[in-house]
């Protein structure tokens, strides 16, 4: 009898206790990346409902999968933890949720960065943080509805880390860099003081640096990141996040960014170093779009000698260049491998794109806070 009782106390902990990316399968996973699909009609494939997504992962897997909201899913399983009323959460469980573009209002861009994601931690154990590119996103902190409708319309991109509780120093530090905007979270008195700094957006000024920050992360499984705080600056060569991170990693990159952020800063093209926009996107083996349907931001090392991929919060644009961003870097060929089969058309230097773009309304009628 006391056998079955400690059994199951010890499933019903693992249930709730085990903070870890998870995949479709509810297995857990060190990191994945989502590229998700825009809704798409009259293509030579079929048309596409906009919750199909391609999936790649640290165990290997890459493929397309489909129904991103379900609750049953890659991002149901891995959001699991959060479903929980706060009243309900162990006290060794923490959450921060950020976004500028939260359910039901909107952060005031002079004081909050351009940055959506979220961060789950276990204390004890292990944490995750997701960054992504959706609007109101978690919807709810509901497994039936954490997925917003309008996330259907545009392309998106997640990446998930699993890490130790000891990396959530720098990423809590990081955050506060990028003047994230924590609409909704629950951070107990007893977790780093970097975590509980993010929250207390209401005390002092927002955080200025004069320098792009630059931090090392290590997955659970020691899989390498490099994360990067832009400076808010109007002039490209300061405050665009792109040409920070090629001149970093030293390498000139394709830049995926939103194709109708108005006034889209064009390729940046020198002899030194490039950041090249992409003008056609080809994902798994049926799907292409341009950028006008895709709100994702990522960029990709185009040397193959230097295998880094970013996901990343910001777009190419002087308003972009004057407000707090950053991104997740993975160094992984394999990850690399994919993003650069996803960029099949680069944009020349000096050709300027007119996409005809549907009005977007992300952020329209939203009350600001700040």
């Amino acid at each position: 009898m006391w056998s079955f009782l400690l059994v199951f106390g010890l499933l019903c902990w693992g249930s709730h206790g085990s903070v870890t990316c998870k995949n479709d399968l509810n297995a857990e996973v060190d990191w994945y990346i989502l590229y998700k699909i825009p809704r798409m009609d009259h293509i030579s494939s079929g048309s596409t409902t906009g919750t199909e997504y391609f999936y790649i992962d640290s165990s290997g897997r890459n493929e397309e999968l489909s129904n991103i909201n379900s609750p049953n899913g890659v991002l149901g399983n891995t959001l699991r933890p959060l479903f929980r009323p706060i009243r309900n959460m162990e006290e060794t469980f923490g959450f921060i949720s950020y976004s500028d573009q939260p359910p039901g209002c909107g952060a005031d861009p002079k004081r909050f960065g351009h940055s959506k994601g979220l961060v789950m931690v276990d204390r004890t154990g292990t944490g995750v943080w997701i960054l992504h590119s959706t609007p109101r996103f978690p919807f709810r902190r509901d497994q039936n509805n954490f997925w917003p409708n309008s996330g259907n319309k545009h392309a998106q991109t997640f990446i998930c880390v699993t890490f130790n509780y000891n990396q959530f120093t720098t990423i809590g530090t990081h955050l506060q860099y990028i003047n994230a905007f924590p609409f909704e979270h629950y951070i107990p008195d007893n977790f780093h003081e970097e975590l509980k700094n993010v929250v207390k957006w209401t005390e002092g000024s927002p955080y200025i640096s004069d320098k792009v920050e630059v931090s090392l992360l290590t997955s659970n499984r020691n899989q390498g990141f490099k994360v990067f705080a832009k400076q808010a600056n109007a002039d490209e060569e300061v405050g665009d996040l792109y040409l920070s991170i090629a001149k970093d990693i030293r390498s000139d990159v394709y830049a995926q960014t939103w194709g109708c952020q108005p006034k889209r800063s064009l390729s940046y093209c020198s002899t030194d170093i490039s950041v090249i926009n992409v003008e056609d996107i080809a994902v798994g083996n049926r799907w292409m779009w341009k950028p006008k349907v895709d709100h994702s931001k990522w960029c990709v090392a185009k040397d193959q000698n230097t295998h880094w991929t970013c996901i990343a919060d910001m777009n190419r644009a002087v308003s972009q260049y004057e407000r707090f961003g950053g991104a997740l870097c993975i160094h992984l060929e394999k990850v690399q491998g994919h993003f650069l089969r996803f960029a099949i058309h680069p944009q020349r230097c000096l050709k300027r794109p007119h996409p005809v773009c549907d009005p977007d309304s992300d952020g329209d009628n939203l009350q600001l806070i700040g």
